[in-house]
């Protein structure tokens, strides 16, 4: 069973993935496995998508190519809905009390930008973003896009599902926020027929007023059966940085294509910044100035031999390319993501071209100073069994945290100290499918969906000490 998010084999019957743990369908399910898919984090990427199972699944069901880009101009408008908004008799606080904890601390400002809006979150895909007040998130029970407000249990639908369009499965991911707006990926899944599928950029009033979809893409170009989908959005600025991912055929040897773009916050001077094309899978990640990407090229030659797995980086002109790191192991599994002049990649002594689906697995947490390329290893580990997997998630609190996951649930979480020193395991209860982790600057969010075929949500606000404030099912 291959992976439709990152390209790994898996044993048959599997309902996670081995390497990124994403969802993995199964005879049972009512979602199409005919169409590849393809993620990003937010494994990272992507996943596991990451993170955000449903990304996972709508990525993974709907594969990706892009013939061109259709602009959409205003469209319309949602108008405020939270004066009005639902408190729905499903939102289940573990404890009010709970919602105090550091909520009395002090917002922290990242650099000038919106808490929530840090680099970690975007190599998750973002299923999350918070500012001083609330946290944004997506439930497809709660019945759109939420925000659940720091110190109330209340948790208010500012974007209903109904404004966004006809579709059969939502996801909103990539949440950015810039000043009172909320920018983020919205993918539209039509069981019916994959080539009226697409992905939008979209934006919208944190008080859900003034719903814009600001580009949109088919999920299927006619002409040539290839398929494309949005693969990141991210926010430098009060500018729109997106990678809009294409596939010509249906084999993990086929060739991709990752086109970079930036745009105005309103949608205009939209500019192709350059393009890339790779044999195989990439997962990639944008600054302002740079893509750097992780690349498991296949030995198409020898196909299930072994791959060379690099980090690679170019200047958004297109100069500069040059492979910043080989991994010391089989396979880069996780990463990259980049912060404050650092990448940090997840290696793994298992390969995604490996038929070999039982057995333990080596893992080294990598850091690559992107002045002079240097790397050094910050945590080792192991898994013992393909069910098992370490997602490289949030950079917060001077710590690398992982996520530790068996068949898509949550174990623990690990922070691994920047400066050195002994990791720390914490202790979460979470009931989520598919956990992904966001940096929400004075604390920690997770996010994952209530069921493996489901939008979600379930959110768990948690202090750096692994100190649960809050939970909401949604």
């Amino acid at each position: 069973m291959i992976c439709p998010k990152c390209g790994a084999e898996n044993a048959d019957g599997s309902r996670f993935c081995k390497t990124c743990g994403a969802p993995l369908a199964d005879a049972t399910s009512t979602v199409d496995t005919a169409v590849p898919t393809y993620s990003n984090k937010s494994s990272k990427k992507a996943l596991v998508a990451v993170i955000a199972v449903v990304a996972v699944v709508l990525v993974a069901v709907l594969a990706a190519n892009l013939l061109g880009l259709v602009h959409i101009g205003a469209s319309s408008s949602a108008g405020s809905q939270a004066s009005g908004g639902k408190t729905s008799p499903d939102t289940t606080v573990v404890s009010s009390a709970l919602w105090s904890g550091n909520d009395t601390s002090p917002y922290v400002d990242q650099d000038g930008t919106e808490c929530g809006n840090t680099p970690s979150n975007y190599g998750q895909s973002a299923p999350t973003v918070s500012d001083s007040d609330y946290d944004y998130f997506y439930s497809e029970s709660e019945g759109g896009l939420c925000r659940a407000k720091k110190g109330s249990s209340q948790v208010d639908v500012i974007l209903p599902t109904s404004k966004l369009g006809s579709a059969d499965l939502h996801s909103s991911l990539y949440l950015n926020k810039d000043g009172d707006t909320l920018f983020f990926v919205e993918s539209y899944y039509r069981y019916s027929s994959f080539s009226s599928s697409s992905f939008a950029i979209c934006s919208v009033g944190a008080d859900g007023s003034g719903f814009t979809t600001l580009l949109e893409i088919p999920s299927t170009d006619k002409s040539t059966g290839s398929y494309s989908y949005i693969s990141g959005l991210y926010l430098y600025d009060h500018t729109l940085y997106y990678v809009v991912q294409s596939l010509a055929g249906e084999s993990r040897y086929s060739e991709y294509t990752y086109d970079v773009y930036t745009m105005d916050e309103d949608g205009s001077n939209q500019q192709k910044r350059c393009s890339i094309q790779l044999v195989g899978y990439a997962e990639f990640f944008v600054t302002k100035d740079k893509v750097y990407y992780t690349y498991n090229k296949p030995d198409v030659d020898n196909p299930g031999g072994s791959s060379r797995s690099s980090v690679f980086s170019q200047n958004l002109d297109g100069s500069d390319q040059q492979e910043v790191y080989v991994s010391s192991l089989s396979e880069i599994a996780d990463g990259p993501l980049v912060q404050d002049g650092n990448v940090y990649v997840m290696e793994s002594t298992s390969s995604n071209y490996s038929s070999d689906s039982s057995g333990a697995s080596r893992l080294q947490l990598t850091r690559i100073d992107a002045s002079d390329n240097s790397p050094s290893v910050l945590w080792t580990g192991e898994t013992l069994s393909y069910h098992d997997y370490y997602q490289l998630s949030a950079i917060a609190d001077d710590n690398v945290y992982l996520i530790e996951s068996s068949d898509g649930r949550l174990l623990s979480l690990v922070g691994v100290p920047l400066v050195g020193g002994d990791s720390k395991a914490l202790s979460v209860d979470f009931a989520g499918v598919g956990p992904s982790l966001s940096n929400a600057s004075d604390c920690l969010v997770l996010y994952g969906s209530n069921t493996a075929w489901s939008a979600g949500a379930e959110v768990t606000r948690i202090g750096f000490d692994g100190t649960v404030f809050r939970e909401v099912v949604g």
